[in-house]
C-alpha cells in the first residue's frame, strides 16, 4: 500500500516503497547502520516496486540484479527514520536499472541513493512509460563504471596483483534466498566484515588505540558490486581485497569474492572510503603513517 501524499524530499515520478527505521542492532562499530543494512532495505523496496509491475512474487526479483552501484550520503544513525523511494531510470531489451533513494522520512534528507541494474531479457513487466531523471546525487562520482578494470581471471592472478584474503566462510542458509542463492546484500555484508583484517594490516600504534577507544572509524561513499556467478547455500568462499588508489582523505578499495567450491569469482567491487573522526563526525587526512602503511597494498 502506497500513500498518495507528497512524502518529505519525495523526487518527481518515484513512487515511495518502504517505510522503517535503523534499528541499533543494525549499526556497526562507527554507531552508524552498517553497509548491507542499508543495500537490505534498498532491496526490499525495489522488490515491491516490481511486484507493483508485475512480478510474480518478491523472490523473484533478487536473482536477476546484477549490478548495484552505491552512493553514501548522509550517516543513519540509530532510530532514524527512513523511506526509500524508487522508479525506472533505463530500460530497453536486456536491462532495467531502477533507481532508490533512502530519505530521512522527517527532514527528507536523502541519505543514499542505488542504482540498480536487473537482467530483464525475459521478463515480461507492465512498466511505466516515463523514465525517471537520475539526480547528480545518485550518479556515480568517483567510481566510473566504464573506466573500472576487469578482476583478475583466476585466483593466482588475484594473489599476484597484490589482492590479500582477508575474509573466509561458508554461505549459511539463512544468508540466501528459497533458490539457495546467496541474496546481495549479503554480498556486501561479507565484504564490510572483512575489512578490520585489512585495516589491521595499516593501522599504527596510535591509529589502534583510536579505534579501540571508539575515536576513529570509518565511511564508505560510494560502492559498485557486480555479480558474475552467485554464491550458494554451503559454498567455501574467499574475500580478497586490495588498494586500487590513494586521495588526500579518500582510499579506493577493490574487493573480489572468491567461490572455492567452484573454483570461480561470484562477485567483485569497488569503493571509496575515507576514515572518520568518530568525535567530529568528519573525514580525517590519511596520515603520513598511514600512507606509508597502504602504499605497499597498492595493487599492481
Amino acid at each position: 500500500m502506497q500513500s498518495t501524499d507528497l512524502q518529505p524530499g519525495q523526487l518527481p515520478g518515484l513512487t515511495p516503497c518502504y517505510w522503517g527505521s535503523v534499528n541499533q542492532w543494525e549499526c556497526d562499530e562507527n554507531d552508524h547502520q552498517n553497509v548491507r543494512y542499508y543495500a537490505h532495505k534498498m532491496n526490499q523496496a525495489l522488490q515491491a516496486l516490481l511486484v507493483g509491475f508485475g512480478a510474480e512474487s518478491p523472490a523473484e526479483a533478487l536473482p536477476r540484479i546484477r549490478a548495484q552501484h552505491i552512493r553514501f550520503l548522509k550517516e543513519s544513525r540509530a532510530a532514524t527514520p527512513l523511506r526509500i523511494d524508487c522508479g525506472v531510470a533505463r530500460a530497453d531489451g536486456s536491462v532495467l536499472e531502477l533507481l532508490s533513494v533512502m530519505h530521512h522520512n522527517v527532514s527528507g534528507e536523502m541519505l543514499a541513493a542505488f542504482l540498480t541494474i536487473f537482467d530483464a531479457a525475459w521478463w515480461p513487466l507492465r512498466l511505466p512509460e516515463a523514465r525517471v531523471p537520475v539526480p547528480e546525487a545518485a550518479q556515480p562520482r568517483g567510481l566510473n563504471p566504464a573506466e573500472l578494470p576487469a578482476p583478475p581471471a583466476t585466483l593466482e592472478e588475484a594473489l599476484d596483483r597484490g589482492f590479500r584474503i582477508v575474509g573466509r566462510g561458508v554461505i549459511a542458509a539463512d544468508e540466501c534466498d528459497r533458490g539457495g542463492r546467496l541474496l546481495p546484500h549479503v554480498y556486501i555484508g561479507r565484504i564490510s566484515d572483512g575489512m578490520p583484517n585489512l585495516w589491521g594490516l595499516v593501522a599504527g600504534g596510535d591509529e589502534r588505540s583510536a579505534r579501540e577507544e571508539g575515536k576513529l572509524g570509518g565511511a564508505a561513499l560510494e560502492q559498485r558490486l557486480t555479480l558474475h556467478a552467485p554464491l550458494r547455500e554451503g559454498a567455501v568462499f574467499s574475500q580478497l581485497s586490495g588498494v586500487r588508489a590513494l586521495g588526500n582523505k579518500t582510499q579506493q578499495m577493490a574487493h573480489l569474492i572468491y567461490d572455492e567450491t567452484n573454483r570461480r569469482f561470484a562477485a567483485s567491487g569497488e569503493a571509496v572510503g575515507v576514515a572518520m573522526d568518530l568525535v567530529t563526525r568528519k573525514a580525517v587526512p590519511i596520515s603520513a603513517e598511514r600512507r606509508a602503511r597502504l602504499e605497499p597494498l597498492l595493487l599492481r
